[in-house]
């Protein structure tokens, strides 16, 4: 029994608990038996595996292989005695089957080693008692608990919420966390504006929150899109097309010719000494031995080589081929569709520019590496520089608020940067890093005296610290809310009152940040004097000296713009479909060149009001914003009807329905979820797009061969 979908976001806290018969105290433990047994546990349905048996027959599935068998077994059955022919088809047959078989088996064995499996709990409310369940125990009803870093287990309405963020990007595509609320919202919100709910799949970037369960397992919205997966057809590969279309050719020349044959000899046989039938057999037989030497018996055994070596060779440039005729499709791609965050970018929150009051520069590195520097007028600043930079108090305040004023771990694991804690948090404290050192040894020296924690009223969080043997505030927000407390800024090494003209000019360097959909955010600092009660809030952050803003996106990943320029030189077509803001795909494809002309991208609201027709003109359009799952697949289901070899890239649980409807799916080894990866033909094991290219040239020249 399933429950009646619900608008659960359009509903207050108590309706959706009074709708599911539970209370903040939690079910008692013979409701969640009868629940259990109602809806099943909390667990996305799994195909059945196929077995090793069924894959080796698969091997067979080809037309030109039907034609083979058929000649080889009537030869056989008209010859017994001379059954050569038989067995080398037969033999060549079962090699083909045995080397494709062996190649799938080895991807699978590789997609194996790319997933991280785990055992997940969750804290769970029950008969007014908190306790640790494995989440596939969870049931409509169910009172939970989340806290940071921890995965959503089941879909859940906010009941409660303290300075929660939810990182949703594997769902919906937005780059940025999601801040959460618990008032209801209109029943037409979108599913990425629904700030009362978290979704299976998000995770909890900050703060903590206490929610109902109101949809588990396959009526999750996670369920959903592993429904639309597996009702997902993949369409058949150029090769497959063309073989196909050979063994049917061959089928009827061979027909005709037996026909002829038959009719021939019959005709000039009548009144002569033989039987018709006599004459008819022999003349079935001779033209079973012309079919014989038509058909070439070579080919499957040729064409499976080939696909191998080019399986090998793309896995040189860490690119695992699931499928192997979709080696193939590779070089017949003829528009690559790409998902935007995690794929086009590395979902890695990254500070772009910094202006420091009196100069802007630009940033380099990515993502949570702290490798980079400053960037003025394109020069990266030398060692001399930086150290000419550091002897300015404004500046060292600057780096030291950087360095300070934030919550997040950034360690590297086993070769890769990684951050634990809020994005913007994580962004900021990579920056300190670059500018200041290990951020790690740096806050030892300088330890944390007091916190007043982000919130949504604020948009800022607070931390006092003592630094330089005083006690110092160093404060980082959203820039809008930094003009009523700060009163003061850094002329010539000076500090003097802030006026007009200073916040003017702040104000055109926001916006032009902004313009660029960076999220900008602002830094300021005071030392406090002894008599000050550090408790105070409205005290602490008062009379602050502005320090400068910085500029924050999820920037492009390094080879992807030139990875673009080869694919268009090519005569490939680029197109970037996105769950994410229109500004934001706007100014990414601006960036990497995607969208070379004025024209704006298509959103998922315009999607929704278009018929299949003008879906067919709009479908050309570079960018596509805030699309859902099934949008991505309907884009792809446009450009195939048009004659297009689709491949779409992806790393997220949304773009799964998209990867499996293409031509050939490829998805982010280290950054995509199993679910893309189970999706996909083709998983790139190091996330780097630009082996897109070389398994796209790879594919032509097996194309070329084959042809």
């Amino acid at each position: 029994m399933l429950l009646v979908q619900q608008n659960w976001h359009a509903m207050d806290s108590a309706e959706a608990l009074t709708t599911l018969d539970s209370n903040p105290q939690g079910l008692s433990q013979s409701e969640i038996i009868d629940r259990l047994d109602k809806y099943g546990p909390n667990q996305l349905a799994q195909p059945e595996p196929t077995s090793a048996i069924l894959r080796f027959l698969s091997q067979y599935n080809d037309p030109l292989n039907y034609l083979l068998i058929g000649a080889a077994l009537v030869a056989l059955a008209i010859h017994p005695e001379q059954p050569g022919d038989a067995i080398f088809i037969f033999l060549v047959l079962t090699a083909n089957a045995v080397f494709g078989f062996w190649q799938e088996g080895q991807a699978e064995q590789a997609m194996d080693a790319l997933k991280q499996m785990s055992i997940s709990n969750c804290v769970t409310i029950r008969d007014g008692y908190e306790s640790e369940i494995p989440t596939d125990s969870l049931v409509p009803g169910d009172i939970v608990k989340l806290e940071e870093g921890l995965n959503v287990p089941a879909d859940i309405r906010l009941l409660e919420v303290y300075q929660c963020r939810v990182d949703e990007s594997a769902l919906t595509g937005e780059s940025e966390p999601i801040t959460k609320r618990v008032n209801p919202l209109d029943p037409n919100t979108l599913l990425a504006d629904r700030r009362n709910m978290m979704y299976m799949g998000t995770t909890v970037s900050t703060g903590r929150a206490i929610g109902l369960v109101v949809e588990t397992g396959m009526q999750t919205q996670l369920g959903h899109i592993a429904s639309d997966i597996s009702e997902a057809v993949t369409p058949k590969t150029p090769l497959e097309l063309k073989l196909e279309s050979l063994g049917r050719f061959l089928g009827f020349i061979a027909l005709i010719v037996a026909v002829l044959l038959v009719s021939i000899k019959m005709i000039l046989a009548i009144g002569g000494d033989r039987s018709l039938w006599e004459v008819a057999v022999d003349q079935f037989i001779v033209a079973i031995a012309i079919f014989v030497a038509i058909v070439p018996e070579g080919l499957p055994i040729i064409l499976v080589i080939t696909l191998a070596l080019g399986m090998r060779n793309m896995a040189r440039h860490k690119a695992i081929i699931r499928r192997m005729k979709a080696v193939e499709t590779l070089g017949s791609t003829t528009v690559i569709c790409s998902d935007k965050t995690g794929t086009l970018t590395k979902n890695e929150m990254t500070v772009r520019q910094l202006h420091t009051v009196e100069s802007l520069y630009d940033v380099s590195g990515d993502g949570f590496s702290p490798k980079g520097t400053l960037i003025n007028d394109g020069q990266e600043l030398s060692d001399q520089d930086m150290s000419s930079l550091q002897s300015d108090q404004s500046f060292r305040l600057l780096a030291a608020c950087l360095s300070l004023c934030h919550n997040s771990q950034i360690s590297k694991v086993e070769g890769r940067w990684s951050a634990i804690g809020d994005p913007t948090d994580s962004a900021c404290a990579v920056l300190g890093w670059k500018l200041n050192g290990h951020i790690g040894k740096f806050a030892q020296r300088h330890p944390r005296i007091h916190e007043f924690f982000f919130n949504t009223d604020r948009k800022r969080m607070s931390v006092i610290h003592e630094y330089e043997g005083e006690r110092w505030v160093f404060v980082k927000g959203a820039a809008g809310g930094f003009v009523p407390i700060t009163s003061h800024r850094f002329k010539e090494g000076k500090i003097v009152p802030i006026e007009k003209p200073d916040f003017e000019n702040a104000q055109k360097v926001n916006e032009s940040m902004g313009s660029k959909s960076m999220r900008v955010i602002a830094l300021a600092a005071r030392k406090l004097e002894p008599e000050e009660d550090i408790e105070d809030i409205e005290v602490v952050e008062s009379g602050l000296i502005f320090l400068g803003l910085v500029g924050i996106m999820d920037p492009p990943r390094p080879e992807v713009r030139d990875a673009i320029k080869i694919c268009q030189d090519a005569g490939i077509k680029v197109k970037m479909i996105t769950g994410d803001h229109h500004l934001t795909a706007a100014a990414i494809g601006k960036e990497l060149a995607i969208n070379t002309g004025a024209e704006s991208p298509v959103s998922g609201e315009e999607l929704r009001q278009m018929s299949d027709e003008d879906l067919s003109s709009s479908v050309e359009s570079s960018i596509f914003s805030r699309v859902t799952p099934d949008q991505k697949m309907r884009i792809v289901a446009s450009l195939q009807e048009k004659g297009e070899i689709v491949a779409m890239t992806g790393d997220g649980v949304n773009d799964a329905p998209a990867l499996s409807g293409a031509n050939i799916g490829i998805a982010m080894g280290i950054a995509g979820t199993d679910v893309a990866k189970d999706a996909a033909d083709m998983v790139l094991q190091d996330d780097n797009f630009a082996n897109i290219v070389h398994a796209i040239e790879e594919g032509r020249k097996i194309y070329q061969n084959i042809r």
